[in-house]
């Protein structure tokens, strides 16, 4: 049976994602915050299909912790599969988002990445195979306003991962980007709790803004569908680098193509 982990399984894509990998025959370690909600999961999923683990990816001995828990379990095996999708979105203007909420953004979304995936690469290495999918975002290829720490996060994880997609492919391990437009979940709430409090100078553009955004929501995907579209990845032979979910996820292409000053001057009309 083939081993795979998930992190951030507790909800949205990565509870999606957990359920699909168990339900086409995987061994699946869920591995989020709250033993509680990863229970739940497990509970969803074939039986004994799914193992729950807590971890706090931004801590380095919890990380730890669920890394030897897993290489105990498969007897030093360790991974077929990674899914490194923890993640959260901090919101703000970079003038007022601290600098320790922009510590915890790379904490979260690259630092604790990288760290629990490191581990996992010798023993793809040696088998000469392996599947790291990592979950960027649209935001990871263009730029919102009041959006900057988590567009850096996820334009260093796009980097970070076209490296080690060149580095291990020599040894058959595929890395995989998933670049997700708006997807209905709870990350939006978990931005909108991480963004600073009203009555600042940014207040009236933010607000504009949010709401000429809103019409994303018309494109909106599922966590189930991604969860089938990361299915898919692992299992083709050769994967490709990038999959893009959703119509804005393809349009936000265009804001790496169109000239800066074009692209500057339409959003500076929407706030």
């Amino acid at each position: 049976m083939p081993v795979a982990a998930v992190t951030g399984a507790s909800r949205g894509i990565g509870r999606a994602t957990a359920l699909a990998l168990a339900s086409a025959g995987y061994r699946v370690y869920a591995l989020a915050r709250t033993m509680g909600d990863l229970e739940a999961v497990a509970a969803q999923g074939p039986a004994g299909a799914i193992v729950p683990v807590e971890m706090d990816i931004a801590d380095d001995s919890s990380r730890q912790a669920a890394v030897n828990r897993i290489i105990q379990d498969t007897d030093g095996y360790g991974l077929d599969v990674l899914i490194n999708n923890a993640g959260y979105g901090q919101g703000g203007a970079m003038e007022e988002v601290s600098i320790d909420a922009l510590r915890r953004q790379f904490d979260v979304n690259v630092f604790g990445l990288v760290g629990f995936t490191q581990p996992f690469i010798p023993g793809m290495r040696e088998r000469k195979y392996g599947r790291i999918v990592n979950i960027s975002s649209a935001a990871g290829r263009f730029s919102s306003p009041f959006m900057g720490a988590y567009n850096g996060s996820k334009f260093a994880l796009e980097g970070i991962s076209d490296a080690m997609r060149r580095e291990l492919a020599p040894f058959g391990i595929a890395v995989i980007l998933i670049e997700p437009g708006p997807i209905k979940s709870s990350f939006g709430e978990v931005v909108g709790e991480n963004e600073p409090a009203s009555g600042t100078v940014y207040e009236a553009r933010l607000a504009r803004y949010q709401s000429a955004e809103a019409g994303n929501r018309l494109f909106t995907g599922s966590a189930e569908g991604v969860a089938r579209v990361i299915l898919r990845a692992v299992q083709a032979e050769k994967p490709r680098a990038r999959y893009r979910i959703t119509l804005p996820a393809r349009l936000a292409e265009l804001g790496r193509i169109l000239p800066d000053r074009l692209v500057d001057a339409a959003l500076s009309r929407v706030m």
